[in-house]
């Protein structure tokens, strides 16, 4: 059996696929609600089937009323979350996909909401309804710097300086760079407990040349250092390679120091979201400072951590990434006190 289909027939089935621009059909249902057109003659300006309008200006229409099941996180708190990625973009941190699951699943395990994630972790299909629902991202691939430093030109320097300026001025927070004890520099720097000799004084023709290590010659300790731009030093936070610290050990360091530890006497993510937490900020109270501050750091990962972030964010302190590659020349740290420090621990 064969079915012809008539010319009002595929009309009316293209009319029912067609998908209208939201703001093109608020526009419509505005001028019909403001009297300025009829249902008909809006319908005939903006292109809406007069059904649609009809709908809209019913009482079964609300704003929840849209294809597929009502999104887990609500509008303001998405919205927060565009927000978040904007800004980590902006202050150097371009937030990967991990990351933001990451951010997702930290909300549900705090708020003890019931949703639908497996372990309070979206997946590839929020993801792609996200990215559906706000169209200003995409997933892309950032520009690569070359890890040779002497690749990075004036220009990308400059460019850097240019674009925290704007990110400031946005905000109208371009008054914190005239008060240098709002502006700060952090980086961490390794000292290892037995360095290696370079060279020894030794009888001609010995055979054997040897010193004993007093420690391991791998085994190091960081220390985590902040300074401000009127000079002022913020106690230093340790980390030691130690899995339980001693009490009498901790004795030995000033009682506003930092002490962390990890296995292999490293920096990571808790032990600087503490150094924030338990150092940075209280030093920051006790100075009496205004907020907000900036803090420049370098871009390694434990400093772009989500809870790191979080918290500075609600602590008043905006951290914003140094361009890559350019410490020689952009960290205050590198270039006034880590090396004098170094060859003056080897000493």
């Amino acid at each position: 059996m064969c079915f012809m289909v008539t010319e009002r027939q595929k009309k009316k089935s293209s009319r029912k696929r067609r998908q209208y621009d939201e703001n093109t059909v608020r526009q419509c249902i505005l001028n019909v609600k403001n009297g300025k057109q009829t249902i008909y003659g809006a319908s005939k300006s903006f292109g809406v089937p007069e059904s649609t309008i009809r709908f809209r200006l019913s009482d079964k229409w609300s704003k929840k009323a849209r294809k597929g099941p009502q999104t887990v996180m609500s509008k303001y708190e998405e919205e927060k979350i565009v927000v978040w990625l904007k800004e980590m973009q902006r202050k150097g941190f371009p937030v990967v996909k991990e990351t933001l699951f990451s951010k997702i699943k930290t909300f549900f395990d705090t708020t003890s909401r019931p949703n639908p994630f497996p372990n309070n972790a979206p997946g590839r299909i929020w993801f792609n309804s996200f990215l559906q629902r706000h169209k200003s991202f995409s997933l892309r691939t950032p520009e690569a710097v070359s890890t040779a430093s002497a690749n990075v030109s004036e220009c990308n320097i400059r460019s850097w300086f240019t674009n925290v300026d704007s990110y400031l001025e946005e905000r109208n927070q371009s008054g914190i760079l005239l008060d240098p004890s709002r502006v700060y520099n952090g980086d961490e720097t390794s000292f290892f407990l037995h360095p290696k000799t370079k060279a020894v004084l030794a009888a001609r023709g010995s055979r054997n040349v040897y010193e004993v290590e007093h420690a391991n010659i791998h085994t190091n300790i960081t220390v985590m250092f902040s300074f401000a731009a009127d000079g002022s030093i913020v106690p230093s936070n340790i980390i030691l390679p130690m899995q339980r610290i001693r009490a009498d050990l901790l004795r030995t360091f000033p009682a506003d120091w930092g002490i962390g530890k990890s296995a292999k006497g490293w920096m990571d993510a808790p032990n600087f979201e503490l150094y924030i937490q338990k150092v940075f900020y209280p030093f920051l109270l006790k100075k009496g400072v205004t907020f907000p501050v900036l803090y420049f750091v370098d871009g390694h990962s434990f400093h772009m951590a989500v809870d790191v972030a979080d918290l500075c964010l609600d602590l008043g302190i905006i951290l914003i990434v140094l361009y890559p590659n350019t410490t020689q020349i952009t960290q205050p740290a590198d270039v006034a006190i880590f090396k004098p420090l170094k060859n003056a621990w080897k000493a």
